[in-house]
């Protein structure tokens, strides 16, 4: 990417509101995900693909939602989960993200990841809105290509048409070189399903792979490039594309020693006890950004303490 053609989302409406367009670029997010998890192979497209597919899901609400996307397939990756937020923030990992089992085919035009994600599993998807109860939604994978198997939990379990895809971009050494995604949903009203339709045709067509694959463009310029793509009557089935807001995308983890620390005390003084005894220390590791955060044994006495609270009277 050039430095003029940052991670962003783009959201729009067309066609006077009977669809919503979403555009997210984000190579950089990408990448310091594949860098922190040391993801080779079809993991760094999945974990781009994932990357991406999650930032679209997370922009029914303008600022306060937060979205958990979850494949759980039967492939050597072991699963895919991001966790992103509307306000432009994302998170990922590939639980095995450089198994050996897991190649990718640089030669494709769109590198296959279903073997390695798995053609069987689940797609499970947790949305916070800010209201009392979280929404969670779970549908079978059909694929295991990521964006597809997003598309399809959209279309039947949260019943919006919808046409999703996300593409990579990769050198010759199977570096990312690029990482963006499109997102057409269908308003009430039913009159935007003509242009979802379209949508999902003119992305079986590879017109995203065709204006990411030179000089990878910041989120308007590619909507731009898709419109304008060959005569395919896409721009004439979606209508007129109006732009709401843009915001910057990035790599965010909102994980802090304190908050390891609070994980520790849940187990309780008995169980902090016997950590001090068996092993001395304790480490918490996360996941998603691979921080270690580690709690020597007065670390943990003071913890347990805390927790017993103050002895009381002698009797």
């Amino acid at each position: 990417m050039t430095d003029d053609a940052r991670d962003e989302i783009l959201r729009c409406t067309a066609g006077a509101g009977a669809t919503r367009v979403v555009v997210v670029t984000a190579t950089d997010v990408a990448r310091e995900a594949i860098r922190r998890h040391g993801a080779t192979g079809a993991a760094v497209v999945a974990l781009a693909r994932g990357l991406t597919s999650g930032l679209l899901l997370a922009t029914l609400t303008k600022d306060d939602e937060r979205a958990t996307l979850q494949l759980l397939g039967d492939g050597p990756l072991g699963g895919i989960t991001v966790d992103a937020t509307a306000a432009g923030t994302a998170r990922g990992y590939v639980r095995n993200p450089d198994d050996a089992r897991a190649p990718i085919d640089l030669a494709a035009p769109r590198p296959s990841v279903a073997r390695a994600v798995g053609t069987r599993g689940v797609v499970s998807v947790v949305r916070d809105v800010g209201l009392r109860e979280p929404f969670s939604g779970q549908t079978e994978i059909v694929s295991g290509e990521v964006d597809e198997d997003c598309e399809h939990y959209l279309t039947t379990s949260e019943q919006i048409e919808s046409a999703l895809r996300c593409e990579t971009v990769l050198a010759p050494d199977g570096s990312l070189v690029a990482a963006a995604g499109v997102l057409v949903q269908a308003l009430p009203g039913g009159r935007g399903v003509r242009g979802v339709l379209a949508a999902r045709a003119h992305f079986e067509d590879g017109a995203l792979q065709r204006a990411l694959a030179s000089a990878p463009p910041d989120a308007q310029t590619l909507v731009e490039r898709m419109l304008d793509d060959g005569g395919s009557g896409f721009g004439e089935a979606l209508g007129p594309v109006v732009t709401l807001d843009a915001r910057p995308v990035r790599f965010h983890c909102p994980c802090t020693r304190e908050r390891a620390a609070a994980s520790i005390a849940l187990l309780g003084a008995a169980e902090i006890a016997s950590m001090i005894l068996e092993d001395g220390q304790a480490e918490v590791a996360c996941n998603f950004c691979r921080s270690r955060h580690t709690f020597t044994a007065a670390d943990l006495e003071l913890m347990r303490r805390e927790l017993e609270g103050p002895a009381g009277p002698p009797s």
